[in-house]
């Protein structure tokens, strides 16, 4: 590895920072990312939230930056992220022998979809992905001159890294072939007693991190008994294998084509056809040059989109991060190939007299030449990087995202522990979101998980009466607690919180307003009401549409009053591009929805005159805007941004 590439690494890193920085999302979120701003900084963490290293790293960062834990992990993440890329630049340059090459690979992967939005929020794939570049570059760094430091120092980071994640262990069979292959005095050579001792003890190190979740076991009402029992239990509840068996390679054979279906789209939807192809090139150009380091990164990609694909998951699009990073680190030896492929028929000009070429006052035209090509391949490609950052940057712009906010403001409106009380049974993702707004935003909350009261619901209802507090209820868990106690527990809804129908939402929006209607196949728990849903075609498109295309993904944009200008339905993904009356807007469809249930960025995206106007999820989502594409009213239906109803128990 080149010391040339340091600077342009610094420079990708903070151009990608300030990046990330702009889009960031600026407060708490719901799922895993409110999870992780709820518990860091505390100095208990249970086995099942096993990600010991990101925590001690967010928890460094917080005491670093201060501020509310929310901001401070989201940015956490964009420093990860934008660290990860300047790694990604100096081993790009390495495999390429371009640094102009190498920035371009780094700002294709900085502009990836998926990785994009996973460096905005508080969650543990920055840290990931600045792991595997940084055991790259210690691989290559060791390549260059094997001693036996150098090899520990890639041991140690490497057994670390599963701190954060433990799927670092699908680099193991990458990683071993090539330290095989490039063992300086063969393959033997690291099967001595100094080398395996060291691996073992970089083993066990990296180990000790889990010793502060093993800790967490003794402060429980059933603390284990012996040691040996608190480990068993920590490797349950780490490796979560109560789930895992169910998911992993359990991709039903029925669905294969459908999963292939969807990395192409999602493949497509990080780098486009330009950067698929030069990654194609890439493994080609490279395994001319260096064999091993092919089947390094082919043995790395290869492995992690097979456990991707079988893995079945509601967000396995995160778990192909890992081979979008090799994809993109291959664009860099694909566009130094195309370069050289271009000078190498580029027309000579006839030699002089003297011999020496007409018009060069260099020494070695050729030479000249090719390096040339090569410069500006790699600048090509820096510049189609950028195109495609500067395309998805509205869309992925979270930076006037407060949704979960909204919602759980308006589910909580009025609850104060003077007053109320709060049981609640919410979906996953939202409980997460009211862990940390009732922790850290409002701590006055009083609220409580109905599993937990079940039992004795009738007691804790009667003593909250008798002290003249309100007991008020989801309307999930007002179902659970009348299927188990009937009548004994009677509930009324609680006035003006009724949740808004989609029909309501738009007879409050002024004829000639520019709108867009995204209808999502929702998950299972949710209903859409089609008869209120129809109701509103017809208001948006003043009686001319009386129903909603059909497909697991649909669309009406227009103008209130007037037939719709885009009426769309389809069983896979689309993109639109339309104008309503003079706002140039966007419609994507950014999810697989035959595998996709969790998708932190949201479903879908509209984009008005540049401006983020909607965040599409699962369900309704509905957006009005102005002439400058900035929303003048937002609404959610049969999905998790939904505003949620409230009921009160009575006596």
């Amino acid at each position: 590895m080149t010391r040339r590439a340091v600077p342009a690494a610094i420079a990708v890193t903070a151009v990608t920072f300030a990046l990330y920085r702009a889009t960031l999302l600026p407060g708490f979120d719901f799922g895993d990312t409110g999870s992780f701003q709820t518990m860091v900084g505390s100095p208990i963490i249970t086995p099942r939230d096993g990600y010991p290293l990101y925590f001690a790293v967010s928890a460094a960062f917080l005491r670093l930056v201060g501020g509310p834990a929310a901001h401070s992990l989201n940015l956490a993440s964009a420093a990860e992220a934008a660290i990860a890329c300047g790694l990604l630049t100096l081993v790009a340059s390495a495999i390429s022998g371009s640094v102009v090459a190498g920035v371009g690979s780094a700002l294709l992967f900085a502009g990836s979809y998926t990785f994009w939005s996973q460096s905005i929020i508080a969650e543990v794939y920055a840290l990931h992905m600045l792991a595997i570049g940084l055991t790259l570059g210690l691989l290559l760094r060791w390549e260059e001159r094997p001693t036996l430091a150098r090899l520990g120092t890639f041991f140690a980071v490497y057994a670390v890294a599963f701190g954060n994640h433990l799927s670092m262990i699908l680099l193991a069979p990458a990683y071993t072939i090539f330290l095989l292959a490039a063992a300086p005095r063969g393959w033997r050579s690291l099967l001595t007693w100094p080398v395996i001792t060291l691996a073992l003890a970089a083993a066990a190190a990296g180990a000790l991190q889990y010793g502060w979740n093993l800790r967490t076991l003794w402060f429980g009402p059933h603390p284990p008994d012996r040691f040996l029992d608190a480990v068993r239990a920590g490797w349950f509840d780490i490796t979560k294998s109560d789930w895992r068996e169910s998911m992993a390679l359990q991709v039903p054979s029925g669905m294969a084509g459908d999963h292939a279906a969807m990395y192409r789209f999602d493949l497509l939807q990080q780098f486009g056809w330009g950067g698929v192809l030069l990654a194609a090139i890439g493994v080609t150009a490279l395994a001319t040059k260096s064999r091993r380091r092919t089947a390094l990164l082919a043995t790395a990609y290869i492995v992690n989109v097979l456990f991707a694909f079988s893995y079945n998951v509601g967000d396995a699009h995160v778990f192909y991060l890992p081979s979008h990073l090799i994809v993109a680190l291959l664009a860099a030896p694909g566009a130094v190939c195309v370069g050289r492929a271009v000078t190498a028929v580029w027309p000579r000009r006839q030699p002089d007299r003297t011999g020496r070429q007409a018009g060069w006052d260099h020494d070695s035209p050729d030479r000249w030449l090719a390096s040339s090509g090569v410069a500006v391949a790699g600048l090509i490609l820096i510049g189609y990087a950028g195109l495609r950052i500067y395309r998805d940057y509205p869309a992925l712009d979270r930076s006037e995202d407060r949704r979960p906010s909204t919602v759980l403001s308006a589910l909580t409106a009025g609850i104060d522990v003077r007053s109320s009380i709060l049981l609640t049974d919410l979906n996953w993702q939202v409980e997460n979101g009211l862990s940390y707004y009732a922790s850290h935003e409002r701590p006055e909350i009083a609220y409580a998980r109905l599993a937990d009261v079940l039992l004795y619901a009738p007691a804790l209802v009667r003593d909250n009466d008798e002290i003249g507090r309100d007991v008020a209820l989801t309307a999930v868990a007002r179902d659970r607690l009348r299927d188990a106690y009937g009548p004994l527990i009677p509930t009324r809804a609680a006035p003006g919180l009724e949740p808004p129908t989609v029909t309501r939402l738009v007879q409050n929006l002024a004829p000639g307003t520019r709108y867009v209607l995204a209808v999502l196949k929702p998950s299972r728990e949710f209903t859409i009401d089609t008869a209120d849903l129809d109701r509103a075609a017809a208001v948006l498109s003043g009686g001319r549409l009386t129903s909603i295309p059909g497909g697991d993904y649909a669309a009406l944009a227009g103008v209130i009053g007037e037939r719709p200008v885009l009426t769309a339905g389809s069983a896979r993904p689309f993109r639109y591009r339309v104008d309503l009356a003079g706002v140039p807007v966007e419609v994507r469809m950014e999810s697989w929805l035959a595998a996709d249930t969790i998708r932190r960025m949201g479903f879908g995206q509209v984009v008005a005159a540049r401006h983020h106007a909607l965040i599409i999820e699962r369900g309704v989502s509905l957006v009005a805007f102005d002439p400058a594409g900035r929303p003048i009213e937002s609404g959610y239906a049969a999905g998790i941004f939904a505003p949620q109803p409230r009921y009160l128990c009575y006596r």
